[in-house]
């Protein structure tokens, strides 16, 4: 009370009464500010079929596949880098129809059990769905039983995540559960990458010989 008393006696009544009335003014704007911005956020993400996922999906078959490029034996290889290619715009393409199916129902009205079983089975038809794309198209064998090997754990430790969501108390809105598993969703695009250049990378010699499209692979 004292330092206001001074304030007002070192610069008058109206100046303190304005500059407290701008600070009030501010602080005012601010909180709006943060709950506008608040709102935007939650508004961005409201709709698992806006969730970020899907434009991650579009980013790398656009642009992400086209730029990788694979070396074998220090060398730049077509023949892999074509394969690795296609196997992953097969898979991701028909990961994004299925993800999508899934946002397309009315989830507010799921149940948690409805949401993991939703989910598990997108993730069941989506290898189907691959996995008779991969033969129809020539992918060898071998690579598919390659990249299994490479990325059947991290695929199971995905199916674990969507069970811990649905069953634990972190999430509790089926909005917000969905989102969660979308998430898992958008670092299993990553960790899929990783595995696809893994395959083609541990076979050294085993894939000389055999020919996929115009190339023989090296």
């Amino acid at each position: 009370m004292e330092e206001i008393l001074k304030y007002i006696q070192d610069f008058g009544f109206m100046t303190v009464f304005a500059g407290a009335g701008l600070y009030f003014l501010f602080k005012f704007a601010l909180l709006k500010y943060q709950q506008m911005e608040r709102g935007m956020l939650e508004q961005n993400v409201a709709d698992p079929k806006k969730h970020g996922f899907f434009q991650k999906v579009d980013f790398i078959l656009r642009y992400k596949l086209p730029e990788i490029e694979l070396r074998f034996k220090g060398q730049p290889c077509q023949g892999r880098t074509t394969l690795f290619r296609d196997m992953l715009k097969i898979k991701f393409e028909a990961w994004k129809r299925n993800i999508a199916a899934v946002c397309a129902v009315d989830y507010q009205n799921l149940s948690k059990a409805d949401i993991r079983q939703a989910f598990t089975e997108a993730m069941l038809n989506l290898v189907s769905e691959y996995e008779s794309t991969w033969e129809q198209n020539g992918i060898p064998k071998l690579v598919v039983e390659k990249f299994h090997k490479w990325h059947d754990n991290h695929a199971q430790m995905f199916l674990e995540a969507i069970e811990s969501i649905t069953g634990g108390t972190c999430f509790s809105s089926p909005r917000e559960i969905m989102n969660a598993i979308l998430e898992m969703n958008a670092m299993m695009l990553l960790l899929t990458i990783l595995d696809a250049e893994k395959t083609l990378g541990d076979l050294n010699g085993e894939l000389s010989g055999m020919e996929y499209k115009t190339y023989k692979l090296l």
